[in-house]
């Protein structure tokens, strides 16, 4: 047989290999995604909470907000609790499942499967953002109804902010799962110190850079190497004050090398991780 022959047919065993792997990874994806928004609502009371909670924070500073004379900002708090389930499930349902997984035994599965790590991941977050958008969108519209805060049209770059914040949260949210894998139970230490603070530095319902924060300049540079906190910036900017793509593209340019910063470092520990678990198997029981 010739050389050219040969090379011909293990090219095509090559993408017969890449094609199956690539169905198994979207498979793997579509489940993960599909298990996630099923649980977060096939629970009554976790969508009493998922709504609930962000609702009657959003309303308590919106009132605040009326009562110091400033009705025109009641909107930021309905913004804000329109994005914040996105930050308790980027933390809770994200960066600590694969650690959670690890100390119920699923991990174990997960390995000795052919089931990717990266597809888990990369589902998990395709559901949260799935299965909180229900939500975050009835505390926008509630919120809206009551207080009829004034707002611009959403438009395209609405569409684009809002898009690429939850990419570049989620990324986020693969880069500490890999963290959290390795450092094993201190992880809800960490998410307990990490919620507040960048709650607070993000500005969720408050503008916490540009001109109108009430933060010092050098708080505000720290509180920019948070996606959230450009995100919300850059959401509050269009929908309140009718800025668009001209005016924001620095925000949006961070954001976008943010996700995409931040989806690789993830995967690829992750990889890095499955690889050494799968060989040596020091990730399931060399760790803690």
């Amino acid at each position: 047989m010739s050389s050219l022959a040969l090379w011909g047919r293990a090219s095509r065993r090559g993408r017969g290999v890449l094609r199956r792997s690539f169905v198994i990874w979207v498979k793997v994806a579509v489940s993960r995604a599909l298990i996630r928004v099923i649980a977060m609502y096939g629970d009554p009371l976790w969508i009493v909470v998922n709504v609930g909670g962000p609702m009657l924070t959003s309303l308590a500073l919106a009132f605040l907000y009326m009562l110091a004379g400033l009705s025109s900002l009641t909107g930021f708090a309905i913004l804000g609790g329109g994005m914040v389930a996105y930050w308790g499930n980027v933390l809770w349902s994200m960066a600590s499942q694969l650690n959670w997984d690890k100390r119920s035994g699923m991990l174990y599965l997960y390995i000795a499967s052919p089931a990717p790590l990266t597809a888990l991941l990369i589902g998990m977050s395709l559901g949260g953002i799935l299965g909180t958008l229900p939500s975050s969108i009835a505390v926008l519209i509630i919120g809206a109804l009551l207080f009829k805060p004034p707002f611009t049209p959403p438009t395209i770059t609405v569409a684009l902010v809002f898009m690429l914040t939850l990419v570049a949260l989620y990324g986020m949210g693969i880069a500490l799962s890999s963290l959290y894998l390795i450092l094993g139970r201190e992880s809800e230490e960490i998410n307990e110190a990490l919620y507040e603070p960048i709650s607070f530095l993000s500005g969720i319902y408050f503008p916490s850079i540009g001109r109108f924060s009430p933060l010092p300049l050098a708080i505000q540079a720290i509180a920019s190497l948070i996606p959230l906190t450009l995100g919300m910036d850059a959401l509050r900017r269009t929908l309140f004050y009718a800025e668009g793509l001209a005016e924001l593209w620095p925000n949006i340019s961070a954001l976008a090398a943010m996700a995409a910063a931040s989806i690789l470092i993830g995967l690829r520990t992750l990889s890095f991780i499955e690889r050494r678990g799968r060989e040596t198997g020091d990730i399931l029981v060399g760790m803690k």
